[in-house]
């Protein structure tokens, strides 16, 4: 998957693909994380919000989506 970089002070990366709604967030510090059924609304929010790190603290940890920590 194809990652874009954000502006962010925490996060680096992020990538969406919308035929396994699969969201990975790639941090600064390296560590990279994946959550499976993410709606692709939820992706766009994520690139639409000024606080980025706090939206996925907030909002995509607690959405109950798998998730998987595929570095760090």
């Amino acid at each position: 998957m194809q990652r874009r970089p954000i502006r962010s002070t925490s996060l680096k990366a992020v990538g969406y693909d919308a035929a396994t709604l699969t969201l990975e967030i790639e941090y600064r510090n390296g560590s990279l994380v994946r959550y499976i059924g993410v709606p692709e609304t939820m992706y766009q929010a994520l690139l639409a919000v000024a606080g980025k790190a706090l939206f996925v603290e907030q909002v995509v940890e607690r959405g109950g989506y798998e998730r998987e920590q595929v570095r760090g």
